[in-house]
């Protein structure tokens, strides 16, 4: 089939260019002779003829490409229909995107279409060079990450998705896609009328859904977050096995401030997590408290921005990963993973954060993503459009979800056991609350019962006098405490009633082996730190996650020349 085409020369994806059009010059910038020689001590050059093909969409660990002269075409297959060309690199410009630094799948082809010169700079050095070369970095870096943005705004060439609004596995699918900024076209059950001739084109049921199709055509029925990810090149292929000096468990706020300080002096990193980098804070609409962002930042541009960053600095950050056991003991730490690959650490520091708390209700997890959800994204916003929705909480991620909400539902009734959210919730918030006409704060009340069939239809609460009323809720949002994710911990280290890591004085001295006393971030085990919402006693706010992740690596670097 002959490639569609997007654009011309240097043309970004149709989708992306009414977006960021305006920033076509950050996103394709034309180097000069004297960057051309700079760049030439980190590659080597080398002549391509019209028909090479550089790289293709899919392969890892690909080469960065600076032309000379001559052009290379880029082109991007899609599963929805033949492969689109989305535009020619000329003289001047660059290949690769942010996933180029991390060695993961390349997401089109390069095919050389005028013979040419190219500056050919591999993985490793591409590291190398956006570490030492400030100036430089600054461009390549900037493009990278709007590029990737460009992408994950074009659905051409990412994958496809089946999937049903009342589905919990179709939207924790969903979740670990946009969280990971892999471009989605989905296709839902309930509400795409061409859902069911696009289903009967690949040979899938409504009994196989969720499904995945790659940009190859590998049709995926009821998979994994793990195999997704391997199958679109999204998951790391070079950990299992190998020694770093430090591993961070937890790709949060905390565990990429703590990777990123560790990968820029000198240490090798890897960062795991289960799901996507941002952690409880990637899911936020808008924090507007972060210091040096006056306008606010999703909590995805703020996970972003620290991954590309932890990248950057040559940190392995691998997800979707889960930590299934840690053996403490030895002079090197062994990491488990739910995969079965395993690796050596010489410290850990512990930034698994913590879930919010499930109420103890009765059927429960039957409503968990078919009405029942925890978080407020997005993607939540057009389920409940123009409908009413119940909120419990009465914290700051109560608080942004209800003002979030309020912008998309006909209505958000936040419930409380308390007489007020003054103690719980930043004064901010609550001005937004109290202003916003679609919101009503419901006081001494809780939620006692859940009902409907295969999906949520009526709530039940109490209110402080012991009277039961039902209501018709589609949409109930639950932001209630916090819960350490701590389990896969064992009896590594000490934790306290709650299950959240002791650290530092809290440390019980008959349990702590050495002569030397822990580090503030350490735990019970020497080189193993806790930071972030994991910590018992910690501020749940995400600079004090940040300082803490930071913090620990000073402390690291004594432990690790000392003991």
């Amino acid at each position: 089939m002959e490639p569609k085409t997007a654009g011309g020369q240097g043309a970004l994806p149709e989708a992306a260019s009414t977006d960021i059009g305006n920033r076509r010059h950050q996103i394709l910038p034309a180097l000069n002779e004297a960057q051309f020689e700079l760049l030439g001590r980190y590659g080597e050059r080398r002549h391509f003829k019209a028909g090479d093909i550089l790289f293709r969409q899919g392969d890892r660990h690909i080469s960065m490409y600076v032309i000379i002269s001559g052009a290379i075409e880029i082109e991007r297959a899609s599963a929805l229909g033949g492969p689109v060309v989305h535009g020619t690199h000329g003289a001047g410009m660059f290949t690769g995107e942010i996933g180029t630094l991390a060695g993961r799948a390349a997401v089109a082809t390069g095919r050389v279409v005028a013979d040419g010169e190219f500056i050919v700079i591999s993985e490793e050095s591409l590291r190398t060079l956006v570490i030492s070369e400030a100036a430089l970095s600054e461009t390549i870096m900037r493009a990278y990450i709007l590029r990737r943005v460009a992408y994950m705004q074009d659905q051409t060439g990412g994958v496809v998705m089946f999937g049903a609004r009342h589905s919990q596995a179709t939207l924790v699918l969903r979740h670990f896609l946009t969280r990971n900024g892999q471009p989605t076209a989905y296709f839902d059950t309930e509400l795409h009328a061409e859902t069911a001739q696009m289903m009967e084109r690949f040979g899938v049921t409504e009994a196989d859904i969720p499904v995945i199709v790659t940009p190859s055509g590998e049709v995926l029925r009821h998979p994994t977050l793990r195999q997704v990810a391997d199958s679109i090149g999204l998951s790391s292929d070079n950990i299992d096995g190998r020694t770093f000096d430090l591993v961070v468990v937890g790709a949060g706020p905390a565990g990429l401030a703590a990777a990123v300080y560790a990968a820029s002096e000198g240490l090798s990193v890897a960062v795991l997590d289960s799901k996507a980098p941002g952690g409880q804070a990637g899911s936020s609409s808008k924090i507007e408290n972060y210091f040096g962002f006056p306008t606010g930042v999703s909590g995805q541009a703020l996970a972003g921005r620290g991954l590309s960053q932890a990248r950057k600095f040559g940190a392995e950050v691998a997800v979707p990963v889960r930590v299934s056991a840690v053996d403490c003991e030895g002079p090197d730490f062994e990491i488990a993973i739910d995969s079965g690959e395993r690796l050596r650490a010489r410290s850990i520091v512990i930034a698994t954060g913590a879930r919010y708390r499930k109420p103890d209700l009765p059927d429960l997890e039957r409503f968990e993503g078919c009405g029942v959800y925890y978080s407020a994204s997005f993607m939540e916003a057009t389920f409940c459009a123009n409908e009413e929705v119940v909120i419990v909480g009465g914290g700051n991620s109560a608080g942004q979800a209800a003002v979030f909400l309020a912008g998309h539902a006909k209505h958000v009734h936040i419930v409380v056991r308390a007489d007020g959210l003054a103690a719980s919730m930043s004064r901010y918030l609550i001005q937004r609350i109290e202003a916003a006409p679609n919101i009503t704060l419901h006081t001494r009340k809780q939620i006692v019962e859940l009902q409907g069939e295969d999906k949520l239809e009526r709530i039940s609460w109490q209110t402080a006098g012991g009277e039961v009323k039902t209501a018709p809720a589609r949409h109930l949002f639950l932001f209630l405490g916090a819960e350490p994710n701590t389990a896969w911990l064992g009896d590594c280290v000490e934790l306290d009633d709650k299950h959240f890591v002791l650290t530092g004085p809290q440390v019980p001295m008959e349990d702590w082996p050495l002569e030397r006393g822990p580090h503030f971030l350490e735990t019970s085990r020497p080189r193993i730190f806790a930071v972030g919402d994991v910590r018992s006693g910690s501020v749940k706010r995400v600079a004090a996650a940040v300082g803490e992740g930071s913090a620990a690596v000073q402390s690291l670097h004594q432990v690790l020349a000392s003991d």
